[in-house]
C-alpha cells in the first residue's frame, strides 16, 4: 500500500525524516569509507542497491574500479560472472579482511525501524518497507498490504500519486 505524510510537525514525520536522512548519510559515508579503505574510486558496484534489504542501505559485494590497473590482486579478484567487477579475494588474508570490512565494517540501518516508528506489529512475513523524502519534503511510504498505519498523518494514496510524488 502507498502512503504519504505531509504534516512536518507530526511525530511520525519527524522520526521518519530523521531515519531516512540518517540512512542517506550512511550511504554517503559508506561510499567514502570504501574509497578510503581501498584507495580506489569506483563507478559501479555489485550488490544490493537501496533500502530494500535488512540493513536499509546499499550492500556492496564488488566494484568496477575507475583504475583497474591499480587493483591489488592479493586483495581483489575478478568476479566469475562479471569480468569487469572485482570482488574480495577470499583466498588471501588481506582479501578476507576486505570481505569482512564490506560485510561488517560499514554502517547500517535496521529494516524494523519504519515498523517501530509507525507502531506496526513486527511481521513474520513482509515486504521491505520503502521510505523516501521527496524534493518537496513529503515523505512517501510503501508498506506490505498487511500493514495498516493508524496514525492520522499517514495518508493512503494511489500508486500513481506515489510515482508522481517521487518524480518531483
Amino acid at each position: 500500500m502507498y502512503y504519504k505524510i505531509e504534516n512536518k510537525k507530526s511525530e511520525v514525520y519527524k522520526k521518519l525524516h530523521k531515519m531516512r536522512t540518517r540512512e542517506l548519510k550512511i550511504q554517503k559515508d559508506n561510499r567514502k569509507a570504501i574509497e578510503d579503505k581501498t584507495g580506489l574510486e569506483f563507478e559501479q558496484f555489485l550488490g544490493c542497491a537501496g533500502q530494500q534489504n535488512y540493513s536499509r542501505v546499499t550492500i556492496f559485494n564488488g566494484f568496477v574500479f575507475t583504475s583497474p590497473d591499480k587493483v591489488d590482486l592479493k586483495v581483489w579478484k575478478r568476479d566469475k560472472d562479471h569480468k569487469n567487477v572485482f570482488v574480495p579475494n577470499r583466498k588471501t588474508k588481506v582479501g578476507r579482511e576486505m570481505a569482512k570490512f564490506l560485510e561488517n565494517g560499514l554502517k547500517k540501518g535496521n529494516f524494523m525501524d519504519p515498523f517501530d516508528i509507525l507502531k506496526l506489529e513486527h511481521p513474520r512475513k513482509f515486504t521491505f518497507p520503502f521510505v523516501e523524502i521527496t524534493d518537496n519534503e513529503i515523505i512517501v511510504l510503501f508498506l506490505d498490504e498487511k500493514m495498516e498505519p493508524t496514525d492520522k498523518n499517514v495518508i493512503e494514496i494511489t500508486k500513481r500519486e506515489f510515482d508522481e510524488l517521487l518524480k518531483k
